[in-house]
């Protein structure tokens, strides 16, 4: 009698993994170093944006002062006042400079002059040269001083003031009241309208309060 042989019965093996429970994840704790980083860099944030703001309010400023600078320095080359007018002293800026003591008045930008002729004359040849340039005459504060001063005014705010004495007249009262400590009559007796002559010219962009 013939047996028949059994094949080997092949067990089959599950590839599917039994699923893994996951439970919520535990959020690792922030250490000092975090904070410390985090804080940092906000710090280097703020200041970059503080250096920024500075740099470009210093560019507008420096920007705004060159401007009014070449306004002002217009203002003096619109007179056309030529050689005849010797330049003594010069002090032209554009930075808006407010006194100390009242702030409601600026410095003016000044440049003083001689000329060689009469008071009178140097004032008449001046007014022409200041009303052309594009001044209007507003006001003479002290008429009949030793000093003549005219104020002008120009369309777009700016103020000019001409000052004009006798610089003969000048130069014997300042060495008299330096060397004498008083003023002799004979200088106040001088002519006051003698050449040649101290010119005084200021310029101001905000105001006619100085």
């Amino acid at each position: 009698m013939a047996t028949t042989k059994k094949s080997p019965t092949t067990k089959k093996v599950s590839t599917k993994r039994t699923p893994v429970k996951k439970g919520p994840v535990k959020a690792r704790p922030l250490t000092w170093r975090f904070y410390a980083v985090t804080v940092g860099i906000f710090a280097v944030a703020v200041a970059a944006v503080v250096v920024i703001a500075l740099f470009a309010s210093s560019v507008t400023l420096k920007q705004a002062n060159q401007e009014r600078f070449d306004r002002i320095s217009s203002i003096y080359g619109s007179l056309d006042l030529g050689d005849e007018y010797s330049v003594q002293t010069s002090n032209i800026f554009g930075d808006k400079r407010v006194y100390s003591w009242d702030k409601g008045r600026t410095y003016s930008s000044v440049v003083t002059y001689v000329h060689g002729d009469s008071v009178s004359n140097t004032v008449a040849a001046l007014d022409t040269k200041i009303k052309a340039a594009g001044f209007k005459f507003i006001d003479e504060p002290y008429p009949g001083s030793a000093q003549t001063q005219y104020h002008y005014k120009s369309a777009k705010g700016e103020y000019l003031r001409l000052s004009v004495s006798s610089k003969p007249y000048d130069d014997a009262y300042f060495n008299a009241s330096v060397i004498d400590a008083t003023v002799p009559e004979s200088v106040y007796a001088m002519d006051k309208n003698a050449g040649p002559a101290n010119v005084t010219i200021k310029v101001n962009l905000d105001d006619n309060n100085e």
